[in-house]
Parts: C-alpha cells; structure tokens; sequence
C-alpha cells in the first residue's frame, strides 16, 4: 500500500518547471472592525498568504479589502464601490489561527477565480480551499518558528499547529487509496450542496500529501474556472474541462485527480 502512494505521489510531482519572480498580494484592512490592529492583522495575513502565494509567479489578482462578518466567512465577487473583491473573516480581536484558517480558504476561492455555473462540482473547489487552509496552516508553522513576525510571538506557532492538527483529527480518516470509494459514496449528496465541511475536510486531507510534496501545483487552480462549466457536467468532464485550460505542466496533476478519484 505504501508503495502504491509512493507512485501516486511521483506521478503527481511530473511536469512541474522553475518558477517567475513573486508578485504582490494587494488588499486593505478594515481594522476596527476586528477590533485589532492593522499591523498585526497584516503580519499574520501575510505569512498565511505566503506559502500559497509563492507558486503564482507573475499572477496579479484585483484589489481587496479584508473585513470582519458575523455571519461566516466569504468572498464577495461583485465589487465595491472601490472595485475591490471584498473578503470577509467571521474573527475578531487577536485568534490568530481563526484568521489564517479562514483567510487561506478565502484567498483560495479568489485564486480559482469564480463562475455562477456548474454547480454540481462547486464541491471540489470548496474542498481545494479547504485544503488551502490546511496547507496554508502547517506550512506557516515553520516559518512562524524560524521568523515569528515578533521576537514575543514565536511560541504562538504551537498554537497554529495545534489548530490545524485539530481540524484534521475531526475529519474521517481517509487516504488517497480510499478516496475514490469516499467519493462514490457521497456523491449524490456533494452534487446537491458544495459546502459539507466534513466530506469536503476528509478529502482536503487526503490530498494534502500531494500539495505539500509539490507545492508548485497550486497554480493550477488559476485555471479552474477560466471557462464555463455548463450544468449537468460529470466530474469526469469537469476536469477535462480543468484540464484543457490548464498549461501542459499541471495536466500530471489534474490527471492524477483523476486517478485517485476514479473518473480517469
């Protein structure tokens, strides 16, 4: 079994080149209503951002603003006033992890960009921005440990790990040699509502490994949603779809999608 996701892995890893100079993530804070200070806010965004926003080299994304909600995290596509995409985090004051996690998630959905189509498979993208916030979580601890953004909060990396092992010990445990059999499972139930934070968790964390080996992957998702995906789309047709507007050098990965789910 370990050999078989060891093969699973390598095929993943294949077709991935070097990479253009890093651009600039470019968004403001609504600080007050965080009840915190921008700096501070900033620091954290920041170093969730990074371990993301490093694999798009040259990609520049539309202004945002980033403000507090008391109703669930989100992004807003419709811009405001200002043109910017407005992106709202359910925290407040100084939970640190509560705003990586749902910060990753957000910024993730910006990235894969947004259609009102196809809502059948809305479930992958929302299980990709769930791993966003795993990857994003586990990633920053090492950087949190060798470079806190202050000398006085090196420790509060024990706190993000804990969280994000937290959020994946709630999830059922399933491996990539089990996610095909998951998926068949839920099916109907994924194609009727795109947010089961449970399944799309469990199937976050079965893909982790993928993302955390190649990282560089993640540009991908720049090309989920270039073109429409017209209603009624089998999985299967929906990442076909990915991967005809996807450069040659991700089809190893939406190809290996494919394969751990069963609808190659």
């Amino acid at each position: 079994m370990k050999a078989l996701l060891s093969i699973l892995l390598l095929a993943f890893s294949l077709s991935l080149h070097g990479q253009a100079e890093e651009s600039k993530l470019r968004y403001r804070i609504e600080a007050k209503t965080f009840e915190s200070g921008e700096a501070d806010i900033r620091k954290v965004l920041e170093y969730t951002a990074r371990p993301l926003w490093k694999n798009f080299p040259g990609y520049k994304v539309e202004p945002m603003v980033i403000t507090a909600s008391n109703s669930g995290p989100i992004v807003i596509f419709q811009r405001n006033a200002r043109q910017e995409i407005v992106v709202k985090l359910d925290t407040h004051k100084t939970y640190w992890s509560q705003y990586a996690y749902q910060w990753a998630h957000e910024l993730c959905h910006v990235l894969c960009g947004f259609r009102e189509d196809g809502r059948e498979n809305k479930w992958f993208e929302e299980t990709l921005c769930e791993l966003s916030s795993l990857f994003c979580m586990r990633a920053m601890v090492s950087d949190w440990k060798k470079k806190p953004p202050y000398p006085n909060w090196k420790n509060y990396s024990e706190s993000l790990q804990s969280y994000a092992d937290n959020v994946i010990s709630n999830y059922e445990k399933v491996d990539m040699l089990g996610l095909a059999a998951y998926y068949q499972k839920h099916e109907p139930e994924l194609r009727k509502s795109a947010t089961l934070r449970n399944l799309n968790g469990t199937m976050a964390a079965a893909l982790l490994p993928v993302f955390e080996k190649n990282p560089r992957h993640w540009e991908a998702i720049r090309y989920l949603n270039v073109t429409p995906a017209r209603s009624g789309l089998t999985f299967r047709q929906y990442l076909a779809k990915w991967k005809k507007d996807a450069p040659k050098k991700h089809h190893g990965l939406i190809d290996g999608i494919a394969r751990v789910f069963a609808v190659e």
